[in-house]
């Protein structure tokens, strides 16, 4: 028994020693895990304090990078990429140096091919541990601000007090003071419907102060407010804008003026006109493939448009210039503008025709209204049907001796008898003369001006006997033919010109068929401004030297000249009611942007008679984002001299007209409708002031400004951007997988 107890006891001994040993090797277990757990969250945590540090330090050098070239406008490359730190240090929010980490940072342009959307940049930043042997990569993408974007911007206001019912829809920036009217006068107002930014301080023209929210003076109102003291935006160097150069020559559209770059628009002698045809039957000219320009330029050192034998060189190129702008200092052309003739057409058929007014003194100008009387008669079976306009003209033939002067006149003129007594009467145009047949003036080239333009070298005469046409066969064609011209769709080329022509196409063959059966004579003269017709075109129309612009633009279009713009006449897109944003037309100039003091723009006339001689309108429409390095504004805002009577040239600019379209006030020239933006150095007036009795409002035009907000989604191409950026989107990469140049060559322009 006592054997057996002390067996039982001895074999409890032995259990409870196994089981304390199991329980310490279990205890010995959690500690040695909790350990090892300790010890792998502590490399967790450490793992995951180093990518912290290294996420830190891709955003800390992402932050320098944006800062870097927000603060210098050229620190991107033209093309590629390029590394502006490698293996920099960073510190942290005590200043001391981050232990084993450094950064590259590689900056570059990057978006679509077209720019169509504006200009992009890509900063990416490759975080690296210089211990562990780790990096972590963040790239950012940068939209560039376009100067397009700002609805108004200036370097400097000239002292110029802001008002005339002017409204800015879009951005608003100004380096200088910003002086705005009270607003007490209609006429006064101003309006700032988005950001505004002054780079010294708000003055007010007149008393009271700027109150409340939106800040507001009488009818004056900045909606979103002003800020002052901003920082100065400089404006891009002629240098800078010269690779708009090579962009053009890529797509084929850059032209050499006979100008120089510093010439003034004085001196104009070659111009751009945009055009667009139907390519497909449409009806409408606002298709992919139907936006076009020509080219024309005078040559005055060969051609004389008609002046004597010994001409002096600055009597033919004033002559070359007056007859390309349409005019000069508020004067008409007489090679330029003229009246339109009721004459048969091929099939007998009566047809409003237009003759300049030089043709006047022709033999056969009498000859034509002789056989225009006579098919009027024959047409009205016995009934007297004649044109009192061709019966003053036969009567008053410039080859009979009373042409040009008349007792019944005030002035001598013959100008001003032709307008003020042959085709208006107390400034209206007289019974049976319709709308679309008033006088008027083209630039020149323009194929309505075919009877001054072509040389005499090139006459046929009609056979006897047989009728009278102003196209057809060359064996039917009437005498005179070539100079007649009429509504006829005819060009002049460079060997039959009497002073200047258009520039043959190299793209002539790629024209559409359409437009070349349509337009026979006109099709090998068109450059494509667009990338169906012409594929390597790069949205940019560049000349060397001053130049003349006018024209209808269908297509995405910046246009550039290294010296200065003239604007002949109005320039508008096909499609104004385009939703799309896919006709948008900017203008840069390296020197002004002018509204020209010419025939078409700025109406006929005296003290008591206006002639519009723009279709009957004197409002010119400029469709396009202009940027101007000095000036954008109006050609010839002088007053006319008090002492100058009706028979001195240049006339008085007749009496204003309501500027109704523009929110009243009377103004010489009309309304000034601008769809786009003004971007400029020095501002200059678009309308002056006049004293009595000649003007109670201005010698230049009520404005219209209206913004385009195309421009903030598709901006002209290649258009000058201001070098300040904003954050787009974040992204991160794999680190192992990733490589600069194929992001870079991916993402390139």
């Amino acid at each position: 028994m006592r054997m057996s107890l002390k067996l039982s006891l001895q074999a409890r001994k032995g259990a409870a020693i196994f089981l304390v040993l199991v329980i310490t090797m279990a205890l010995a277990g959690l500690a040695g895990a909790a350990v090892l757990m300790t010890s792998g969250a502590s490399l967790v945590q450490r793992y995951h304090l180093k990518e912290r540090d290294l996420r830190y330090g891709a955003d800390a050098a992402l932050q320098w990078g944006i800062s870097y070239v927000n603060n210098d406008p050229f620190a991107l490359p033209t093309t590629g990429y390029t590394q502006v730190a490698s293996n920099a240090v960073l510190t942290g929010a005590d200043g001391s140096r981050v232990p084993n980490l450094v950064y590259d940072l590689y900056v570059g342009p990057t978006g679509a091919a077209t720019r169509a959307h504006g200009r992009f940049a890509t900063i990416v930043a490759v975080a690296k541990d210089t211990g562990a042997k780790r990096q972590f990569v963040r790239w950012v993408q940068l939209n560039q601000t376009n100067f397009a974007q700002y609805a108004y911007f200036s370097e400097s206001e000239a002292g110029i007090c802001r008002g005339s019912n002017f409204r800015a829809g879009g951005w608003f920036y100004t380096a200088d003071d910003l002086c705005v009217q009270d607003g007490s006068k209609p006429a006064l107002t101003a309006d700032f419907m988005d950001s505004v930014w002054i780079g010294g301080t708000l003055t007010v023209g007149g008393s009271g102060a700027f109150s409340g929210t939106p800040p507001k003076l009488n009818a004056d109102t900045f909606y979103k407010g002003y800020k002052t003291n901003q920082k100065a935006i400089p404006l891009p160097t002629n240098g800078k804008l010269a690779q708009l150069f090579s962009l053009a020559a890529t797509g084929g559209t850059l032209f050499q003026s006979p100008n120089a770059a510093t010439d003034s628009t004085d001196e104009v002698k070659s111009r751009i006109e945009f055009v667009a045809y139907d390519a497909n039957a449409d009806g409408d000219s606002i298709d992919a493939n139907e936006g076009y320009l020509r080219y024309y330029i005078t040559d005055p050192t060969t051609r004389t448009m008609g002046l004597p034998a010994g001409a002096s060189a600055a009597m033919k190129d004033s002559a070359a210039v007056s007859y390309l702008r349409g005019g000069m200092t508020r004067m008409y052309d007489k090679n330029n503008c003229g009246e339109w003739h009721y004459v048969p057409d091929d099939n007998g058929k009566m047809e409003w025709e237009f003759f300049p007014f030089a043709v006047l003194v022709r033999s056969w100008m009498l000859t034509v209204d002789t056989v225009a009387l006579n098919y009027q008669r024959a047409q009205g079976a016995g009934k007297p049907t004649d044109s009192t306009v061709i019966l003053a003209e036969i009567t008053r033939h410039m080859g009979t001796a009373n042409y040009g002067s008349t007792t019944a006149s005030p002035n001598p003129s013959a100008w001003y008898w032709f307008l003020d007594t042959l085709w208006y009467s107390g400034g209206a145009l007289k019974a049976g003369i319709p709308a679309s047949a008033a006088p008027r003036c083209y630039p020149g080239g323009d194929p309505h001006l075919a009877a001054v333009e072509r040389d005499t070298t090139i006459k046929l005469k009609r056979a006897p006997g047989s009728p009278w046409r102003s196209h057809g066969p060359p064996a039917s064609r009437a005498q005179y033919y070539y100079e007649r011209g009429g509504v006829d769709s005819t060009f002049t080329d460079s060997t039959h010109s009497v002073m200047g022509h258009w520039w043959t196409s190299p793209f002539a063959g790629s024209i559409p068929g359409l437009i070349q059966t349509n337009h026979a004579e006109t099709y090998k003269y068109l450059y494509p401004i667009n990338t169906v017709v012409n594929p390597s075109f790069k949205g940019v129309v560049a000349v060397h030297g001053t130049v003349g612009i006018s024209g209808n633009v269908d297509g995405n279009v910046t246009f550039y000249t290294d010296g200065t713009v003239g604007i002949l006449d109005n320039l508008r897109i096909t499609n104004s009611a385009d939703t799309t944003c896919s006709q948008v037309m900017g203008i840069v100039a390296a020197l002004n942007i002018k509204a020209l003091d010419n025939g078409i723009n700025v109406p006929q006339g005296d003290t008591v008679n206006r002639h519009q001689m723009r279709n009957g309108s004197s409002d010119l429409y400029i469709q396009s984002t202009l940027m101007a390095l000095q000036a954008w504004g109006i050609e010839g805002l002088i007053a006319d001299p008090a002492t100058q009577t009706l028979s001195q040239q240049p006339w008085w600019l007749p009496q204003e007209q309501s500027g109704s379209n523009c929110g009243g006030g009377t103004w010489a020239r009309g309304c000034l409708l601008l769809t786009g933006s003004d971007i400029q150095n020095i501002r200059q007036t678009v309308n002056s002031s006049g004293a009595a009795p000649h003007y109670d409002g201005g010698m230049g035009y009520a404005v219209q400004y209206i913004y385009n907000q195309c421009v903030i989604a598709n901006p002209p191409p290649y258009f000058p951007v201001t070098g300040a950026f904003t954050v787009n989107t974040y992204y991160e990469a794999e680190s192992p997988r990733f490589n600069v140049p194929a992001l870079y060559t991916l993402l390139s322009p």
